[in-house]
């Protein structure tokens, strides 16, 4: 009889079968000295750090084209400012009367001014330089 004949005789088939498995998994040995680090159990996760104290000062920020009739603007390039002098004048007078400005109610409905901090100004001032293209905001720190 040849390999052939026997692949056809369904005998053949049962010699070949494994037994079915009906014990409890073995227990994994011990570590051997020095081997711990190659154990498939995970080592306890770090503890998380501590989160940090952020010191989030407030500021504003100002649509300058609304606040300078619309002399101030920057319709050509959204990160620009079309008179530099002007704008600095305009921003020097607002911080000098922050609190005016921070707390005036019309120019905050309006959203012409809003309220602010450190760690998020900028990508509130990128959304506000999207949202109404060529009005230049820019932010203003207190005094």
């Amino acid at each position: 009889m040849s390999w052939e004949d026997a692949a056809d005789d369904e005998d053949a088939w049962e010699v070949n079968e494994l037994p079915a498995d009906d014990a409890a998994p073995a227990p994994a040995p011990a570590p051997e000295d020095g081997a711990e680090w190659t154990s498939a159990v995970a080592a306890p996760a770090p503890a998380p750090a501590p989160a940090s104290v952020v010191d989030d000062k407030p500021l504003i920020l100002v649509n300058f084209t609304k606040l300078s009739n619309g002399k101030i603007h920057n319709k050509f390039d959204p990160n620009a400012c079309n008179d530099p002098e002007a704008k600095s004048a305009l921003a020097k007078q607002i911080s000098a009367d922050y609190e005016r400005y921070a707390s005036d109610a019309s120019l905050i409905a309006s959203g012409d001014v809003r309220a602010s901090g450190t760690s998020c100004w900028r990508a509130a001032l990128a959304e506000l330089r999207v949202s109404r293209p060529g009005q230049f905001f820019a932010p203003v720190f207190p005094p």
